[in-house]
């Protein structure tokens, strides 16, 4: 059921006092068209993995993957039922967690015997030990972990987060790219694994986020901030005032465009934004490129014209820069207001990416009209 607006306040009401962060409504970037629409973002929910909240009662039990037909991308959905492909066995487990289980973890594993905390878990912060943050992992490619936001976003929101230290390759030609070696993307495609890994810092889908193939979130998802670590070097990047083919720790922020055409397998084409503006129609190109070891704050939002993706921090390329990307809803594929926004973040995909990124801050305010 789609939460309300009214619904969302009721609940943020309830939860503020057990908040740890943000006492009150965060600076964002834009304020200034905020005030014009007479209004506020207001605090709902955030969680610094710091109280008892976060962590799960028990340890949860694996089930089997019940998810498998839930659309035609799904698993063993219609679009690969056609081809004679079958779904492995599969097992998941979905858990709600936070203040009032206002988040839940979504995780995928080919084995009931693999260990949770080995894709979920708090731990202390690789740059300060007295913090504590969300590990998110893949130990191998076929794992899958995502945190979502468990009830549908209202009309307007704007989520924020931490996310870094990720270690989900490098993007080198000729290496492992974070990989064990000889992974596939079976059964759904034959392709190698190894020539792409990356992890999602933060993204909006228009249904329940959990892991599945890759072709799933391809159709599904509206606006992204994401990296993905291609050996073949198919996105973008403004490198010494120039576009360079490279894909070494590349960030990309983009919509998916609603003029289409939809591909059966990369779903419809980017509308990406660099260089302080959105790119030519179709074209890939990245905000930047990510530094190892090194802590970002990212954050999108959505208000009545637009939506808009930020990425803050010590970029490869720009140094220190916040960047701010404007997207019109109206340009963006499914939009109606009978599909839901989800937010998600970590390792949507149980064919590709293997490694680790750290999470905190999470933070999730909805706005307020007066």
């Amino acid at each position: 059921m789609r939460l309300t607006l009214a619904r969302w306040h009721r609940l943020a009401l309830l939860a503020l006092p057990l908040c740890s962060l943000h006492a009150q409504s965060t600076a964002g970037p834009t304020e200034a068209s905020a005030a014009k629409q007479q209004g506020s973002w207001q605090l709902a929910y955030s969680e610094n993995f710091e109280e008892t909240a976060p962590v799960l009662p028990q340890t949860p039990a694996w089930t089997l993957d019940t998810f498998q037909h839930t659309d035609q991308w799904a698993d063993g959905g219609s679009f690969f039922r056609q081809q004679g492909i079958k779904p492995p066995t599969a097992y998941r487990i979905e858990a709600p967690f936070s203040t009032a289980g206002w988040l839940s973890v979504a995780a995928y594993s080919r084995s009931n015997t693999t260990a949770f905390n080995s894709l979920f878990q708090v731990v202390p912060d690789p740059m300060n030990p007295a913090n504590h943050v969300l590990q998110v992992s893949s130990p191998v490619h076929t794992d899958g972990a995502v945190i979502r936001s468990s009830a549908p976003l209202p009309s307007q929101y704007r989520v924020c987060l931490k996310v870094g230290f990720a270690d989900f390759g490098d993007g080198i030609a000729g290496g492992l790219n974070g990989y064990l070696g000889g992974e596939t993307a079976e059964p759904w495609l034959n392709n190698s694994s190894m020539d792409e890994n990356g992890f999602y810092w933060l993204t909006i889908t228009d249904a329940t986020p959990r892991p599945h193939n890759n072709i799933w979130i391809h159709h599904h998802r509206k606006v992204t901030i994401d990296s993905d670590n291609n050996t073949e070097a198919w996105t973008n990047t403004w490198e010494n005032n120039a576009w360079t083919p490279d894909g070494q720790h590349p960030i990309m922020m983009f919509g998916t465009s609603k003029q289409g055409p939809e591909d059966d397998y990369n779903g419809n084409p980017f509308l990406s934004w660099s260089q302080g503006q959105l790119q030519p129609f179709g074209d890939i190109r990245t905000a930047d490129a990510y530094l190892p070891n090194t802590w970002y704050n990212a954050c999108i939002e959505r208000n009545t014209k637009n939506f808009v993706l930020t990425t803050s921090g010590n970029f490869k390329w720009g140094g220190q820069q916040t960047y701010v990307g404007t997207i019109p809803v109206n340009q963006v594929t499914l939009t109606s207001d009978t599909l839901p926004d989800f937010f998600m973040f970590g390792d949507p995909h149980n064919n590709y990416y293997r490694g680790t990124v750290y999470y905190d801050d999470i933070t999730l305010e909805t706005w307020q009209a007066q």
